[in-house]
């Protein structure tokens, strides 16, 4: 008999929350003992002793019953019952005409970033509501990841499954809309997650983006900014365009303590509204200034001319390290910058030290005034 990587007390909260009841006198004999809901004159028993659980066949019984009476399959109750104190959000890839049950390991790796930049940005606006977030690395943020759990992926579509345990210590908080609230980190970063993406969707659904976005860019607690709307984008299956849903299901041991958001469960995306997205978030990325300082940066192409010297110089192209962004830029360069540039070129995984001024704009921003260009040593 195969053992269960299940407790005892984590089917119990789960049974309760369906509805079943508890029979107090048998805890007194080692059981946990639940009469089903609406009088169906059916029980679950076994032990509450977590030795005798693992080994007990009372407890397959009870699992048979349980699926039986919510038409689930064994396997997805106990995946609910391993949950039954977590916040889970699932990411699903699914296509209209056809079974999509693998992605790319690339492609696997982006819709993990993705999902993690998701919960960043939605953990960075609880704390800090605002429409740009310079750095996703907010204490509370960084520690809701590291607790932030990655389960099994289901059948008939490729599923990213993540879960993070709801802790009830907590302190009063001022939610988006000014009010106290008694609500774990967890329940309000997941649920404003949820809360955004709807309203994002329905804005593009009903054509209202403009003026969505017009109230964000006013409010002073606004629920979406640049950075969550760069994660949705990058949630995206760009090879096979299909739409992705996210699935939100809610701790069901927490139900009478913290009752479920009044939120849809499941959001569709269709990859048409990609485009969409996109121009949001150039809405809401802050005004470029122009900053004076050393950079980091990668050289990504030499477009030179060779003088009279024989020597070239000229515009390359740079990938310059900016905060928590990498941004494109052009700068001319004398010959001996020019051919630093070059060795830094030929050398995948060089670097380059650049001072000057990196002046606005929107695709390929100009880098003048250069003072120093340097390669970096290894």
């Amino acid at each position: 008999m195969k053992e269960l990587d299940i407790t005892p007390i984590g089917l119990r909260d789960y049974a309760i929350s369906l509805g079943w009841t508890i029979v107090a006198e048998a805890i007194r004999d080692g059981l946990f003992v639940l009469n089903s809901p609406n009088q169906a004159y059916k029980q679950l028993v076994f032990p509450k002793d977590p030795v005798d659980f693992s080994k007990s066949e009372a407890v397959h019984i009870a699992l048979s019953k349980l699926a039986h009476s919510i038409n689930l399959s064994e396997f997805s109750v106990i995946e609910r019952i391993r949950e039954v104190n977590e916040d889970v959000i699932t990411l699903r890839y699914y296509s209209e005409n056809k079974s999509i049950n693998s992605l790319s390991f690339q492609e696997a790796i982006d819709a993990i970033e993705g999902t993690k930049d998701m919960l960043l940005a939605a953990a960075s606006t609880v704390v800090s509501p605002k429409t740009y977030h310079p750095r996703l690395s907010r204490n509370e943020a960084v520690d809701l990841i590291k607790k932030t759990k990655f389960r099994h992926t289901e059948e008939g579509s490729f599923v990213l499954k993540i879960s993070c345990p709801i802790e009830m210590d907590i302190t009063p908080t001022i939610n988006l809309f000014g009010e106290t609230q008694n609500l774990p980190f967890t329940r309000q970063t997941f649920s404003l997650v949820n809360l955004a993406a709807n309203e994002l969707i329905n804005s593009i659904e009903t054509n209202t983006q403009e003026e969505f976005v017009s109230i964000q860019k006013q409010s002073d607690n606004p629920i979406i900014s640049y950075n969550f709307c760069d994660s949705i984008i990058n949630l995206f299956d760009e090879q096979r365009e299909s739409p992705f849903d996210l699935n939100f299901r809610w701790s069901p041991s927490f139900i009478k303590k913290l009752p479920s958001p009044n939120l849809p469960t499941t959001l569709r995306v269709p990859y048409s509204f990609k485009s969409k997205f996109e121009e949001i978030k150039s809405e809401l990325k802050p005004e470029t200034k122009v900053l004076t300082d050393s950079f980091i940066a990668t050289v990504e192409s030499l477009n030179g001319d060779i003088g009279n010297d024989g020597k070239r110089s000229g515009e390359i192209r740079l990938s310059v390290l900016l905060e928590s962004e990498v941004v494109n830029a052009r700068v001319i360069l004398n010959a001996d910058q020019y051919e630093i540039a070059d060795k830094a070129h030929m050398n995948p995984g060089s670097y380059i030290k650049v001072r000057g001024k990196l002046n606005p704009g929107k695709n390929i921003r100009l880098l003048n005034e250069v003072t120093d260009f340097a390669l970096m040593q290894k």
